[in-house]
Formats: C-alpha cells, structure tokens, sequence
C-alpha cells in the first residue's frame, strides 16, 4: 500500500468520530478531564470545611481554576451557579470568599480582576459581581473580539446582596452594608448604608 494510501486509511478512525453517534463520544472525552478537574475540587473543597458547593457549579476559563479559588469555612453554593475564572492576556482573575459566605442559586461570579467577599455576606440569587468587561471602543472590529477590561470587586463583612443584582467593576461595598434587589452598583457604597435602583443610589441606613 502506498503511502498516501496508508495514510488515507489511518485516518477512517479519526474522521469517524465527526459523525453521530461518534461525535458525542469524542465531545465527551475531550471533556472529560475537565469534569473530573471540577468533582476532584469539589471534593476537595467539601473535606473538613464545612462547606456546601452544590454539584450542579459551572466552571469557565482556565483548566487550573482550583489555584485561582479561595473559599472559608461554611461557604455555601446553591444549586447552578457559575465561576468563570478568566485565561485571556491580561487577566489577574482571583475569587476569595470568606467564612459563612452564602450563594444563592443561579449567580454568577466572574472573575478577570480579583473578587474578595467578606465573612457572612450573603449574596442572594440570580446575581451577577463581574470584574471584566468588554472593550468596544473600535466599532471596526466586533465588540468580542476587542479583548476585556476591568478592576477588583471587594464587598465587605456582613454585607446583604439582595436578588437580581449586578456588582460591576471596580466597586467596593462597606461592611454591614444593604444592596436591594435588583439594582445595578457601579459605584462604591460606604459601610452600614443601603442602596438601590438602576443605576445604584443610596436609599437608607442600618441603624
């Protein structure tokens, strides 16, 4: 058999794994380390801290993200949360979630620049704390392929996040402060107050 040929017939196998039902076998090993990278953490995360991440947790980014997370004791993560822990050029991305923190169901903590919560913070569900944005200065070129840019998002101790709220970059939340459900923080919130709207405006404080 002639080389070409040879060669020809050594690829049947490879080219196979592009048709169904094949085509799901190879997306599923492909993926496969990354899983076992994800249950390996959570196990790991669960041993001996008093921890609860349910397993339902959609990881993103980078491969390594176990290095890049840092959660307390009796860190809480409800049910379909995501992580996205950015590998673009560029990105510092850290998460560091105090003791007792908790994290309601379907919220998303995304991480470009670091992202520090402080102990007994509760975070309520379907909320968004981003550190990274896209860059969409060229409108030559499409807003997803300009890159991201960002800053730190750190939120203090005893902190209430209400539901449906999004933290953007570069914001700092006091201690002991209130946000209400819904509003959109893009701006820092000095300790013991509560906030609100769209965007975010102080509205009370804690006595």
């Amino acid at each position: 058999m002639a080389n070409r040929d040879l060669k020809w017939f050594l690829l049947i196998p490879y080219k196979l794994t592009f048709r169904p039902p094949l085509v799901y076998v190879r997306k599923l090993l492909s993926n496969l380390g990354w899983w076992l990278r994800k249950w390996l953490w959570i196990a790991q995360t669960l041993g001996g801290e008093n921890t609860a991440v349910h397993h339902s947790i959609e990881v993103r980014g980078r491969r390594d993200f176990a290095r890049h997370v840092k959660l307390g004791r009796g860190v809480v993560f409800e049910r379909d949360c995501m992580i996205w822990i950015a590998e673009e050029d560029g990105a510092d991305p850290r998460i560091d979630l105090g003791d007792g923190v908790f994290v309601g169901r379907n919220c998303c903590l995304m991480s470009y620049r670091p992202l520090t919560v402080g102990a007994n913070t509760i975070i309520g569900a379907y909320s968004y704390l981003i550190t990274g944005n896209h860059r969409f200065s060229d409108r030559a070129v499409p807003v997803r392929l300009q890159g991201y840019e960002g800053a730190p998002i750190t939120i203090g101790r005893n902190v209430w996040i209400g539901c449906h709220v999004v933290i953007l970059p570069g914001v700092t939340i006091g201690d002991n402060a209130v946000i209400g459900a819904g509003a959109v923080v893009t701006k820092t919130v000095p300790s013991g107050e509560i906030w609100g709207g769209v965007p975010a405006r102080k509205i009370g404080e804690r006595s």
